[in-house]
């Protein structure tokens, strides 16, 4: 089983489910995820980082180094061990950057508009490593190029590493470009590759709401909110995923309600946070969750919407590729 991603948190808000039942039934597992998530900078000092100049550059590489070493974290909650050795590691990063994959994935010469001016792949690695450790410089000891061939590669060596029977991934129509990039490249790797695979896709940003992610991360997953008086409340493991709203009701999106739903393993249904395994391995993503009270005692989308992960049953669209 392979789980592919476009960000770290990806994997655990919508798989942490399927990858704890996949690992009690003695099955190998293993998560890839393809960006960094530097999307913004990180720290005030403006020291180097990764390489990258000081300033601007390397605050962004630091917060893609933090985010890879949390995926390495929460992965280790549901017994996935990061390894620099690629045939023994269960999780890969990838080290691509974030929201720049429809552009790098359409790109046949190497594109260099990447925020951290490196123009290359980097991940976090571990000790001296920290910043060694995306899967080209891992798998071949140089990092991939911002462009399609690259990215074309990493994935088919992936997927020639793991052989995987079934893939867990974003669905094409999800909200964040990145998603709907990750969704279209690791099939297109499947169809290269001409083997019986089933692909299981998943939501996480409803269709459409690219330009509008803030507010729909305050309107679903269920409940919304305005549905309850503190983000808090949205941590609902008792309940199923509703359908996202849309302009004209409820919608799951082109392909109708999902055709597969899972339902969580006992320990990530607990009531207490603190005991909700799902929710422990969300709440490894620190840098992703802000909880602070603004000061109109509001609070930022994040705060509810990572919550409203923790349902009773994970969803997904499934897809069979025969050889």
């Amino acid at each position: 089983m392979l789980v592919v991603v476009a960000h770290p948190d990806d994997e655990t808000l919508g798989f942490a489910g399927v990858i704890a039942r996949a690992r009690a039934a003695g099955r190998r597992v293993r998560v890839a995820v393809v960006t960094n998530g530097d999307d913004r900078a990180l720290g005030r000092m403006p020291i180097g980082s990764c390489g990258a100049r000081p300033g601007w550059p390397a605050r962004v590489t630091r917060l893609g180094v933090r985010r890879g070493s949390e995926t390495i974290a929460a992965m280790a909650l549901l017994g996935l061990r990061f390894s620099r050795d690629p045939q023994s590691s269960d999780v890969f990063l990838l080290g691509y950057p974030n929201y720049d994959l429809e552009l790098i994935g359409r790109s046949e010469t190497p594109w260099e508009g990447d925020r951290t001016g490196l123009h290359r792949t980097y991940a976090s690695g571990g000790g001296r490593h920290r910043c060694g450790g995306d899967f080209s410089n891992l798998a071949r000891g140089r990092h991939s190029r911002l462009c399609a061939p690259d990215l074309a590669r990493d994935l088919d060596d992936l997927l020639e590493l793991a052989r995987p029977a079934d893939v867990y991934t974003h669905a094409e129509f999800d909200g964040h470009p990145d998603h709907a990039e990750v969704h279209r490249q690791i099939v297109a790797g499947l169809r290269r590759r001409d083997r019986p695979v089933t692909v299981h896709s998943t939501l996480i940003h409803p269709a459409g709401t690219g330009d509008r992610m803030y507010e729909s991360a305050q309107e679903w997953p269920n409940p919304g909110q305005d549905d309850v008086a503190t983000p808090f409340e949205r941590f609902t493991p008792h309940l199923d995923f509703a359908a996202p709203p849309g302009e004209d009701g409820p919608s799951w999106g082109p392909l109708g309600p999902p055709d597969e739903i899972v339902e969580v393993p006992p320990v990530m249904q607990h009531p207490d946070p603190e005991r909700n395994l799902k929710w422990q391995t969300i709440a490894k993503y620190v840098s992703q969750l802000d909880c602070r009270t603004r000061g109109s005692g509001s609070y930022h989308p994040s705060c509810g919407y990572l919550r409203a992960f923790a349902k009773r049953a994970e969803f997904f669209w499934t897809l069979n590729l025969d050889s």
